[in-house]
């Protein structure tokens, strides 16, 4: 499959080699069992960006970092078998250009497209050192399959879970999961720690400060860490048209808190994605908001915020 040529994200037409992280939009909604629109947040989220204000004070650098974006040039095939259709061009898709930017040492983010495609990511990631991975979602995405699909975006933690280099997954504002999610779920504790929103909220109600929480689940994670958002993790009112709504999220800084204490324990994000945004403008301009902070986030490192 071809890729475009360089477009022009968060102001910056920036070719591969100057680039210092890469961007890949992946347009893909195969795996969605309730509102479609998935599949045409990538290009929105890419046109939208041109209304973010760069300067971030927490990392006044990355106005002058390179980011290039890449996403395929023609559409997946419309093949009624979805899972082949991934099998055999969204998953080496995402994992090529993966490991064409670990190979080139520039980091990355993946914009989605449905909660199935960073799979990809995950086998490009494989042959490093192992890492942990911080699963920030309204859903478990637990299951082995969904409603037929293997690869849906109800089981990317499951096939994510299989890794033996994925040392530790610690899952965060989960609050519309299944039974069998659960019973998985408790058979891999420690290795996966589920935190509910439930349990996050009342600990609020008593008195807990979010700093407090924020910092015992940050010391779970291993030193390198991978970051994987549905933005259904957000309360409903921040990205009305994501694709399976639920009420009761977490309020923007909330989650930016969050991902900053990343950084600031010493810890390294070794990749990220942004999956489940809505074929709307006001959810595109929430996902790009959070993709260039996270891009600040990661290329700032150890600096950020400082």
């Amino acid at each position: 499959m071809e890729l475009q040529a360089e477009r022009i994200i968060f102001g910056r037409s920036t070719s591969w080699e100057d680039a210092a992280l890469l961007l890949i939009g992946v347009p893909w909604e195969g795996g969605v069992s309730f509102r479609l629109g998935t599949a045409k947040a990538p290009e929105m989220v890419r046109q939208v960006s041109s209304q973010i204000d760069y300067y971030r004070s927490e990392c006044p650098a990355l106005e002058r970092f390179g980011i290039a974006w890449q996403a395929p040039e023609t559409p997946f095939s419309a093949s009624p078998d979805t899972d082949l259709v991934y099998e055999t061009e969204v998953l080496p898709f995402v994992e090529r250009k993966v490991r064409e930017a670990l190979a080139n040492l520039k980091a990355f983010g993946i914009i989605g497209g449905d909660h199935s495609v960073p799979l990809g990511a995950h086998y490009a990631l494989r042959e490093g050192k192992p890492y942990g991975v911080l699963h920030i979602d309204a859903h478990a995405d637990l299951r082995s399959s969904y409603e037929g699909l293997r690869y849906s975006h109800a089981t990317i933690l499951y096939h994510v879970s299989q890794s033996p280099t994925v040392e530790r997954i610690v899952a965060v504002g989960i609050r519309d999961w299944a039974r069998e999610e659960a019973d998985y779920a408790r058979s891999l504790y420690p290795r996966l720690t589920v935190y509910e929103m439930r349990r996050l909220a009342q600990a609020s109600f008593r008195g807990r400060p979010w700093m407090e929480t924020v910092s015992e689940i940050v010391s779970m994670l291993p030193q390198r860490v991978y970051v994987s958002i549905d933005v259904d993790t957000l309360d409903v009112g921040y990205v009305p048209n994501t694709g399976t709504p639920v009420p009761g999220g977490l309020r923007y800084e909330e989650l930016f808190y969050l991902l900053e204490a990343i950084p600031h324990s010493g810890r390294t994000i070794i990749g990220f994605d942004i999956c489940e945004t809505g074929g709307a403008e006001i959810d595109a301009i929430v996902a790009a908001h959070l993709a260039y902070r996270l891009c600040g986030i990661v290329l700032c490192g150890a600096q950020f915020g400082a």
